[in-house]
């Protein structure tokens, strides 16, 4: 009886050791089945295609060859482009604080000029319409439009779960999980999520790491406040609490052990 328990409780480890390593390391590769050299044709996304909403942070920036219009739009640095701009926008904070926010009612507030309407155009389009009303006040002035607000959010089985800001045209899946220093062991790639805002609401967005249709879904290019989601492995709790019953179980055969030995 004894010898037939710890059998069993050896079975048992040994189950929960396959359990804990049967993980491949295929199963933890992107994009498997893409071939070399293979063409893909996916959807293109840049921030200039972005629509603007309501509390999307702007950076605007208009200089001219008067320091008094630099001084202006620019407190710190009333020549520009200096040490200035980068302790105004350094910082996340600073760019909360420097950046001009559209309001609720689509408009930024520049000084002398006023409200502009900027609600729903592009960065491009509402750069047209700043230069149209810059122009009204100021000659030879340059004018710079860029979003701020670039933001993500990586969550789920990833190495490190953050909300991340982009300053480039285009940010895609695979670079923002990178951001958050990769997904984990525990990850299960096949099934990942992308929500996305639209006006209205929010939808959701399915995604496969490991398919090369990834390159193709309207998820690849992530939009500004996308929040991507890693499912966790079913056997997660499984694998992580395997080493613990490992110990319990190791420690009852002993106990067995030790029983059938004083028996004799």
């Amino acid at each position: 009886m004894l010898k037939k328990i710890t059998r069993s409780a050896f079975f048992t480890v040994v189950v929960l050791f396959l359990l804990n390593a049967c993980k491949s390391n295929k199963e933890l590769m992107y994009l498997q089945n893409l071939p070399q050299r293979e063409l893909q044709q996916g959807i293109p996304f840049s921030v200039h295609e972005y629509q603007l909403r309501t509390s999307d942070n702007l950076y605007i920036q208009v200089t001219s060859l008067n320091p008094e219009v630099n001084l202006l739009f620019n407190p710190s640095s009333g020549t520009g482009y200096s040490a200035g701009t980068a302790q105004q926008y350094g910082t996340l904070s600073a760019q909360y604080l420097n950046g001009y926010q559209i309001d609720p009612d689509g408009n930024v507030e520049l000084p002398i000029i006023g409200k502009v309407p900027v609600l729903g155009k592009t960065v491009a389009q509402a750069k047209e319409g700043i230069v149209e009303r810059v122009s009204e006040y100021f000659k030879e002035a340059t004018v710079t439009v860029k979003l701020l607000s670039f933001k993500f959010t990586v969550m789920g089985e990833v190495a490190r779960p953050g909300v991340y800001y982009n300053y480039n045209n285009t940010c895609t899946i695979l670079e923002a999980i990178s951001q958050a220093s990769g997904t984990t062991d525990y990850s299960r790639l096949r099934k990942a999520m992308v929500l996305r805002e639209q006006e209205g609401g929010s939808y959701s967005i399915e995604v496969d790491l490991t398919d090369k249709a990834l390159l193709s879904s309207e998820a690849y290019y992530l939009q500004p406040n996308d929040v991507i989601y890693v499912t966790p492995d079913k056997y997660k709790n499984t694998r992580l609490n395997a080493s613990l019953y490992a110990l319990m179980l190791s420690t009852v055969s002993t106990f067995i052990v030790i029983l059938k030995f004083l028996g004799e």
